[in-house]
């Protein structure tokens, strides 16, 4: 006799949680192929740019207080940068925005080093031959390679230069100066508008601290660092190309950086240094603005200001270490 068998169990349905989990996991799962399938289908994602963010910040707590200078200055803003530590010596004003003049061309040949190639020949345009200021001597129709116009940029500060330059890179001056400001903002460079590539509008305006950003990115590449350390270059229609950064002539441990000089910004400039400290070589990165007295006096602030941080790096390394927390 056949047994009966014994009634199936009923099974229970899957508790409502797990379902949900479940479908989460397949739609996150979905989602992320997605994404993964337009980068690399999708040219404009593929290739967009990744920015190498500011190095420059300050490691000291929000409370330490700066030291002064022991001297006065006739700029109204400044700031100086240990480029080895990134740790912020001095400050004045730093966030007080102004004109930039010709330290505007620091964004420039930024663009232009990350996209033009050096070996580029350029026919000048009318508009840049134009350009009214300290300039290249160029002609609408002659030819220059980029590596000449980035010489005259930055040596001469050069307004037709950069005219050309932002004319090459974005078709037109005004599809430049939005690039510029894309850029700078990417950067972190809050306090900055930039109105033309070159300087010479007022509304081209920053900051000390937003042009030690600009700076010390553009001091990464071999070649910038090369330009703005040369005193004299020969370059075609300019057999004798002068740098008019005075500071390299008076001082052999300044590497650059750059002037500028319009009558609404006064005088401006960036500079940086290189010394053996304790027997180790050390990079002062400096910034002074809109000064009214003239370049020699800006150069003799800016060398007391560099005398001043070198031995101030000196005397912050025989400190014992800092054993608190921050």
């Amino acid at each position: 006799m056949l047994s009966k068998p014994s009634p199936r169990k009923r099974e229970r349905p899957a508790p409502i949680g797990i379902i949900v989990l479940i479908l989460l996991l397949l739609a996150s799962a979905w989602i992320n192929h997605s994404v993964q399938h337009s980068k690399i289908h999708h040219p404009k994602l593929a290739e967009t740019k990744t920015l190498m963010p500011p190095v420059l910040m300050n490691p000291l707590p929000v409370s330490a207080a700066l030291p002064s200078l022991p001297f006065s200055i006739g700029e109204s803003s400044g700031i100086l940068w240990n480029l080895n530590t990134h740790q912020l010596l001095w400050q004045l004003h730093p966030h007080q925005p102004g004109p930039l003049a010709s330290t505007t061309k620091l964004m420039t040949i930024y663009l232009a080093l990350h996209q033009l190639p050096l070996n580029r020949i350029v026919t000048i345009s009318p508009t840049a031959a134009g350009t009214t200021g300290s300039d290249m001597n160029m002609a609408p129709g002659e030819t220059f390679t980029v590596k000449q116009l980035l010489y005259g940029l930055m040596m001469a500060s050069a307004n037709d230069s950069a005219v050309e330059l932002a004319e090459t890179m974005g078709g037109h001056t005004a599809n430049f100066v939005a690039e510029m400001n894309h850029e700078a903002q990417a950067l972190g460079m809050k306090g900055t508008h930039y109105a033309d590539p070159d300087g010479l509008s007022p509304n081209s305006v920053g900051t000390a601290w937003d042009l030690s950003i600009i700076a010390e990115q553009d001091m990464q590449n071999p070649l910038f660092r090369t330009i703005v350390d040369t005193r004299e270059a020969s370059i075609p229609h300019n057999p004798v190309l002068r740098n008019l950064n005075g500071l390299l002539f008076l001082d052999p441990t300044v590497i650059g950086v750059k002037t500028g000089w319009t009558t609404q910004a006064g005088f401006n400039l960036v500079f940086a240094a290189t010394r053996s400290v304790d027997g180790h070589k050390v990079t002062l990165l400096g910034v002074i603005l809109h000064g009214q007295m003239g370049f020699p006096p800006e150069y003799t602030d800016a060398e007391k200001i560099l005398q001043w941080g070198f031995s101030r790096v000196a005397q912050l390394d025989q400190k014992p270490p800092h054993q608190g927390t921050l």
